[in-house]
């Protein structure tokens, strides 16, 4: 089973460049930019503040050295109460995605029909009815979370954009 990449999350917002071209080039592939002072900094010539230590009565973690293992097991991604494996969620709603993508388009049938107008052709309603009836029944197989359920949906309404563009594009 593959892992999911977020590892371009971290690109959403740049702050301290190293010259003008860098700055120029990021914002024209899109990239935010931040200039304004945010709570993280530290004004120069400032100390940053000593570390808050955790309470008395929360257990202090304590890094493994360098090149040798943690002897306790790695905890999974959960909610506050450790019953919610988000890993496991996500696993679900990315093999649902991978199951209904690309959606279905009879690109020759839509050649000379206009969306919105013309029914759909019978290949195009099987596959959002086939689509429907997994995530009912996805959702149904993680018990209802609402977690899941948020997820699917938004992965149906991506499958539902990438349709329309498919559709229109002719």
């Amino acid at each position: 089973m593959g892992k999911l990449d977020f590892s371009g999350i971290n690109r959403i917002a740049f702050k301290g460049f190293a010259d003008q071209d860098e700055r120029d080039s990021l914002l024209q592939a899109g990239f935010s930019v931040v200039d304004e002072p945010t709570p993280f900094d530290t004004p120069q010539g400032e100390a940053q503040s000593a570390p808050v230590a955790p309470p008395p009565s929360a257990p202090v973690e304590s890094s493994p050295a360098p090149g040798r293992r943690s002897e306790g097991a790695k905890k999974p991604l959960t909610d506050y109460t450790g019953e919610r494996d988000y890993n496991r969620l996500y696993r679900i709603a990315h093999d649902f995605h991978q199951r209904h993508n690309p959606p279905t388009v009879d690109r020759e049938y839509w050649r000379i029909r206009i969306p919105g107008v013309d029914e759909p052709p019978e290949a195009e309603r099987r596959y959002w009815d086939e689509a429907a009836k997994d995530m009912a029944e996805t959702v149904s197989a993680g018990k209802g979370d609402p977690f899941l359920q948020a997820l699917l949906t938004a992965v149906y309404e991506e499958l539902e954009r990438d349709y329309k563009a498919l559709r229109d594009s002719l």
